[in-house]
């Protein structure tokens, strides 16, 4: 099994991009290779765009990452909300990597697109300082609701979990350890489920 991790947190020290690692970490203990691309490091986390959206907005590493979405099974975005909404620069990277014509298209004729990504699974780790049951009630999951709708089914991911950590603010260290230790365990028991179905 071949899994992409986004960890869409612009800082390398935060909580969300730990739960990313974890992720991968119970990945490959289950047996899968997880590749981990991070807006904390490296040159995913770019300014403006100079034109409009075409590839002449990537660089080497949003290549990369593309070329390792092509090749994934399963793709998976750790990212805090922020805003009710997830951060800049998570958007930014969505509006250079997902293009029309590459990432999804339209027929002639309908106004619906065809996402280019099917056959393949995503899921969503999200952090927040509000807690799930706000959350749910008085935002009506708002950005849960973006991501999954607009986002990855628009481009053929078919959504599989979505995950809320909250309230992160005074989270204390065990707490968090825990949560961190059940993302690893998450990750491996979905790659032996995959492996199981498959076999």
């Amino acid at each position: 099994m071949n899994i992409v991790i986004i960890s869409g947190h612009p800082r390398a020290d935060s909580f969300t991009h730990a739960l990313a690692q974890s992720y991968q970490q119970g990945a490959k203990a289950g047996g899968a290779k997880a590749n981990l691309f991070s807006l904390s490091q490296g040159n995913l986390n770019t300014g403006p765009m100079v034109s409009g959206p075409s590839k002449e907005n990537w660089n080497d590493e949003i290549s990369a990452l593309w070329t390792a979405i092509k090749k994934a099974d399963h793709i998976v975005v750790a990212h805090p909300l922020w805003w009710g909404s997830m951060p800049a620069e998570l958007k930014n990277l969505f509006d250079r990597l997902l293009l029309p014509n590459l990432a999804y298209s339209y027929k002639k004729g309908s106004p619906l697109p065809v996402g280019h990504l099917k056959g393949k699974s995503a899921e969503v780790i999200m952090t927040s300082d509000t807690p799930d049951w706000y959350y749910r009630l008085a935002y009506g999951k708002a950005q849960t609701k973006l991501m999954k709708n607009q986002i990855l089914k628009f481009v053929g991911l078919k959504p599989l979990r979505f995950t809320h950590i909250s309230p992160i603010h005074n989270m204390p260290a065990p707490k968090r350890q825990m949560h961190l230790n059940k993302i690893e365990d998450m990750a491996k028991k979905f790659v032996a489920k995959h492996k199981k179905s498959a076999a």
